[in-house]
């Protein structure tokens, strides 16, 4: 990879034909409060910010930049959606005069740049490097050793044209804004250019202010720039057929002053865009993990980019897809629908693997419904991660991005059968596992294996089945079937274990990539003595010298559930978490209590969380509602005769040994039945 750091003109930069945008992007973001804070940027002549770019095949990808460059195509081409934005930041009424909305422009802007100058009052020995630009210009200008310095006046000027840009489209009514009914001229021509059918002849305020350039330049070409009305009127019939000429003459002098001002501000607002330079760091055949890293290191503040983000901008996985099927076509366009994207025609490699986890029937049994982002009308980054870690840990044996980055190196993979396949076969063997009482009793919890024991876990426990799946000859039914449903079962019991002993710790992708090559041995049972020794030790309140905790006897506790075959309350908007029996606070200074057993498996239990009725802090003979009492005695197991006895903290130690039974007996003979089931 190597890179350069240059300046480029921001007209060439927003008109560029080269410039692709990745065939991922998250939602816009950006609102108009940020939009015209750009504005002000933009025209006191201000730096624009810096976007990276990654060449690759003679196309430039545009990795970080979109929003600014959306913004500054909107704000240079289109005045009425530049007007939306100043009445949005800067408030003034609809039908205020224009002294109102001078006055209060001026407030406004004066504000932003002092609070700008505020927070950037400790960065003032820097100020000097700011503008340096790296760039040659079409003359062959260096711009690697010319430094730009802020001319006041010239500031002053660029802030006045933005002023008069509002004033120019103010105000708007239902039929338009009084710019664009000031070049309205529809009743005196055929077919005006910036007036389409498409539009039913309301003006197109973006064809409106290309027109009036190139008429601005024409008038500078042909009549060495003296724009008057008879210049105007000529090149109008020049241009567009005339039906009432005498008309349009009388309209031309009746508006003039207005027309000639709104030239003015037009020519005066593209030659500040003509000047303006932005930053641009250019790759060339960056790899997604130096993109990634030079992303984050200069955008710290930025929702940092995924090396699945930056594969959307490769052309390998920009590559068309034959043929995809109706549910493939109906999946990529429900996640363009919501990054607010309209989604290409062909349905691409990347799409595929994007939409992969939505495809996948589980009930929620191994992966999450990313319910948090479909309230918001969004796409989880979680799940577009998953499907090409899933996808790399089927055909590449690992989930790191190394692993995902060979599938297009080694192009391992027929995009028109072979993803398709895999999904039928991992629905078939989430139907195995739902016909699984075992899993079924899982299912009830509402723990999908990504939330109980991560994606890591939750990619190899997938992967594993499927190699199983396919070496016992897709079964779907019979003996074959029943034996990787123990396998299942087995698999399982073997990643709770490894999750509760720490064996996972770090980072999983060495350990998942040695796992899924010797899958076989993965179910193979863990000896009964081993979880026997876990229990005993995570009951006393540790293992292997460290304390444990919620977070690692959470699987232990819904594992001993499921074991149990104990389901949670029917009621479905009941919601169960790991709660203590014996509150935390009664552990505070208490020397009588062992405080390594205010974390253990006997002090915890899964307990209802439902609104205005928790355990929480309570003690047991503290709760009072019937229903809640009832259910935690349930999965407690503690009759309710007992809470008094066990409210008490001096009497934890018979409770550890009540509670340590009962696991201890779970975890070895329960456990044993059914694994070999």
């Amino acid at each position: 990879m190597s890179y350069i750091i240059e300046s480029e003109k921001l007209t060439v930069f927003l008109e560029s034909s080269k410039i692709k945008l990745p065939r991922f992007q998250r939602k816009s973001t950006w609102d108009k409060k940020q939009k015209f804070e750009l504005c002000i940027s933009v025209f006191q002549d201000y730096p624009v910010g810096v976007v990276i770019l990654n060449e690759v095949q003679n196309t430039s990808w545009l990795l970080d930049g979109r929003q600014r460059r959306e913004a500054l195509i909107q704000m240079r081409d289109n005045p009425v959606e530049l007007y939306d934005w100043a009445r949005n930041y800067i408030g003034f009424n609809k039908t205020a005069d224009e002294l109102e909305i001078s006055t209060a422009y001026w407030n406004k802007v004066a504000r932003f740049l002092q609070t700008e100058e505020h927070l950037n009052k400790d960065n003032s020995a820097e100020d000097d490097d700011i503008n340096t630009y790296s760039d040659d210009d079409e003359e062959g200008q260096d711009y690697s050793s010319v430094s730009r310095s802020f001319d006041s006046s010239l500031q002053r000027k660029g802030l006045e044209t933005l002023l008069n840009i509002i004033l120019m489209v103010h105000q708007i009514k239902s039929t338009g804004s009084r710019w664009q009914k000031l070049f309205d001229f529809q009743k005196y021509f055929f077919k005006l250019k910036y007036a389409p059918q498409k539009l039913n002849g309301k003006i197109d305020p973006v064809a409106l202010r290309k027109y009036l350039l190139d008429l601005i330049s024409e008038i500078k070409k042909e009549y060495d720039g003296d724009i008057t009305q008879e210049n105007f009127v000529e090149v109008y019939k020049n241009d567009f057929t005339v039906k009432d000429e005498g008309g349009f003459i009388k309209c031309v002098k009746d508006n003039w002053e207005q027309i000639k001002t709104s030239l003015q501000v037009i020519d005066d607002s593209e030659n500040i865009f003509t000047s303006a330079r932005i930053g641009i760091i250019r790759l060339s055949k960056a790899s997604p993990l130096d993109a990634q890293n030079i992303f984050s290191r200069i955008n710290r503040n930025g929702t940092q980019l995924k090396a699945e983000e930056l594969l959307s901008a490769k052309p390998y996985w920009n590559v068309a897809v034959n043929n995809p099927s109706f549910t493939v076509k109906e999946s990529v366009k429900n996640m363009y629908s919501k990054l607010g994207i309209v989604a290409l025609s062909e349905v691409c490699r990347w799409d595929i693997a994007a939409t992969l986890i939505s495809r996948i029937k589980d009930d929620r049994l191994i992966f999450d419904t990313y319910d948090e982002a479909k309230e918001k009308n969004e796409i989880s980054m979680d799940e577009v991660t998953l499907g090409f870690k899933l996808l790399s840990s089927i055909f590449r044996s690992g989930m790191s991005n190394k692993h995902v980055i060979e599938i297009e190196t080694e192009d391992c993979i027929n995009w028109e059968e072979d993803v398709d396949s895999l999904i039928e076969d991992i629905n078939s063997i989430c139907k195995l596992l739902r016909d699984d009482p075992f899993f079924s009793f899982y299912l009830s919890w509402k723990k999908p294996v990504t939330k109980l024991l991560g994606n890591a876990i939750a990619l190899e426990f997938v992967t594993v089945l499927w190699h199983d799946w396919k070496a016992k000859d897709r079964p779907t039914g019979g003996a074959k079937y029943k034996a990787l449903q123990r396998d299942a079962r087995i698999l399982f019991d073997r990643l709770v274990f490894e999750y509760s002993t720490r064996a996972w710790r770090g980072s999983g992708d060495s350990k998942m990539a040695n796992d899924i090559k010797n899958w076989e041995n993965r179910i193979l049972p863990i000896e009964e003595s081993a979880w026997k020794s876990l229990i005993q030790s995570v009951c006393a309140g540790e293992y292997n010298g460290q304390t444990t905790s919620k977070k690692s006897l959470n699987p232990v506790l819904h594992y001993y559930y499921v074991l149990k075959e104990m389901s949670p309350t029917i009621d479905a908007q009941t919601k169960f978490e790991v709660d203590h029996i014996y509150p935390e606070e009664k552990f505070q200074n208490n020397s009588m209590a062992d405080q390594k057993l205010k974390d253990s498996l006997i002090n915890f239990a899964l307990l209802p969380k439902k609104e205005n009725i928790s355990k929480s802090s309570k003690a047991l003979n503290e709760i009072t509602d019937p229903w809640l009492k009832e259910q935690v005695s349930r999965f407690t197991e503690i009759p309710q005769s007992d809470f008094d006895k066990y409210s008490n903290i001096a009497n934890i130690g018979e409770l550890q040994g009540d509670r340590k039974k009962l696991f201890i007996e779970t975890f070895t003979a329960t456990r044993k039945a059914k694994l070999s089931n």
